[in-house]
This record gives C-alpha cells, structure tokens and sequence, in this order.
C-alpha cells in the first residue's frame, strides 16, 4: 500500500516502478482507491462513472491514457482497478475486492486512505517536501507505516529503495524494516 502527503506526492510513481520490478516473477493485480466526498469527482480522473453513493470497482483496460490505473497497467499488471467509494461504503468495498481478486499473488495499492480499513503486508507513505498544493494532514497514516520516504523534487534515493522490495511466500520484503 502508497500513500502520500499530496497529490503529485510520488504515489503512481513509487507503485509503477514497484509493479514492474516484481511483475517479471509474479502476475500482479494492482488497484487505486479513491473515497469520494462531494465535489471531488474531477480531480480523479474520469473512470466512466457518474455521481453515485455505495461504490464501484472498475476495471482499467486502457493502456494508452495518462490515468494513474493506466500507467500502473503500462507498467506490467496483470489486472488494474479503481475502487470508488463513499466515505460509508469503503470497507464494504475492500472486502468485496479482496474477496474476489485476492488469491495470494502480490497486490499493490494506492490509497493511504484503505490503511484505517486493513493491515497491508508493506505501507509506503510518500513525503513530498513541500508537499504540492495543499498538504494533507497525514500524522495518523506516518505511525501505521512500515517506511516513510522523504523526499523534495528528486526521488532518487526513493527510487533505488525500489531494490529492497520482493515479494516472496505470498509476503512483502523490506529490507529496510
């Protein structure tokens, strides 16, 4: 699971590299969250839905747009969604999710969000300083991560993190932690 201080925190980033490291052994399912509160639907990108309460789960099959479920299923996924949900529905949204497309292969996530719902094998939370736009309050999600990286506009130290991530016996490895 990526999570981050901001949009444009290095999330997609940080989960394409990630994707395509362990895609090479492992089929990986990857999927993005977004909980919807009123008046956010534009800034996520169009995922072919309108207004709606309770959730969706929609399944990326565009390998030519910019999106960030795009880019994760250019990167090598086997399978991509975006899970959208109402701030009441997210649980019940994850667990359907995990339910079906959960069968022991590594899956990454984008969402910082999910972490107040489930235990992910690894959290990353992106620390983009300063953050872009508005930062978010993260203090609840840096305690819950397995590793937070800091970093200004390189990401190179971040990026040859990418190393000491593997997958192996249906778990994350960090060998930093």
């Amino acid at each position: 699971m990526i999570g981050g201080n901001s949009r444009h925190a290095g999330k997609t980033t940080l989960a394409c590299r990630i994707i395509s490291k362990l895609s090479v052994l492992d089929e990986v399912i990857a999927f993005k969250v977004t909980s919807i509160r009123p008046g956010e639907s534009e800034m996520h990108g169009n995922h072919g839905t309108e207004d709606f309460s309770g959730f969706s789960v929609i399944e990326e099959t565009d390998t030519h747009s910019e999106k960030d479920t795009s880019l994760m299923l250019q990167a090598g996924a086997k399978h991509v969604f975006y899970v959208r949900a109402d701030e009441d529905s997210v649980e019940q949204a994850i667990a359907e999710f995990l339910d079906r497309y959960n069968s022991g292969q590594p899956i990454i996530c984008e969402s910082r969000h999910l972490s107040k719902f489930v235990k992910p094998g690894l959290f990353l939370m992106m620390m983009r300083l300063p953050a872009v736009g508005t930062g978010k309050d993260v203090a609840q999600y840096l305690d819950k991560a397995d590793s937070v990286l800091y970093y200004s506009e390189d990401q190179t130290d971040i990026l040859k993190s990418i190393e000491k991530i593997s997958f192996k016996d249906q778990k994350f490895i960090f060998d930093n932690i």
